[in-house]
């Protein structure tokens, strides 16, 4: 019973990451800004959100690929790919996109607080505030789609203790040279 529980967390996890990364990538990809002078900021002016906008693809893209596996183990308790290599693959390649989630997910908010002070200590030079500009949309749909990387990390990182826990539970049936998890 327990493992059906977890079967079907996954197939909810991966659905709510793909939602959350496509939901950053729509978000950022739309984010742009007009000054009353004429000046236009995008995501193409600030490379720290391309690469946000990467991390967010590739994690909806994986979940993607991951989520016709996860339903199949889920309504039939059997992996699709027999043998110990999708156990072996969902434990590292989650990480993986765990952690890539993650610095993405460090990107978009360093880089927003960074250029917003930057540019609100810019705008007081001149005699101007930035909450009044245009470019405090912006950056608040930065961190709008950092928030929302945020919420797709979280997923993954469950996800991989999910992927964890069936690795020990599958190896300690005794598949030879995937570890045990009894101290090996």
């Amino acid at each position: 019973m327990a493992s059906k529980a977890l079967a079907i967390a996954s197939v909810v996890l991966r659905i709510l990451t793909i939602l959350l990364a496509a939901g950053c990538a729509i978000v950022l990809i739309l984010d742009k800004a007009t000054d009353v002078d004429g000046s236009k900021i995008t995501i193409r002016n600030v490379i720290a959100y391309r690469y946000v906008v990467a991390t967010a693809v590739v994690a909806a893209a994986y979940s993607i690929l991951q989520l016709p596996l996860a339903i199949y183990y889920a309504c039939t308790d059997k992996r699709l790919i027999r043998g110990d290599f999708l156990p072996a693959f969902d434990f590292y390649a989650d990480k993986v996109i765990a952690f890539l989630v993650a610095a993405g997910v460090g990107a978009g908010l360093l880089v927003t607080a960074e250029l917003k002070e930057f540019l609100g200590d810019l705008f007081k030079e001149f005699g101007a505030d930035l909450e009044d500009s245009p470019f405090e949309s912006f950056f608040n749909k930065g961190y709008l789609g950092a928030g929302l990387l945020a919420g797709a990390f979280q997923c993954m990182a469950l996800l991989s203790i999910f992927s964890s826990l069936h690795k020990t539970n599958s190896g300690s049936r005794g598949a030879k040279g995937m570890g045990r998890g009894h101290g090996d």
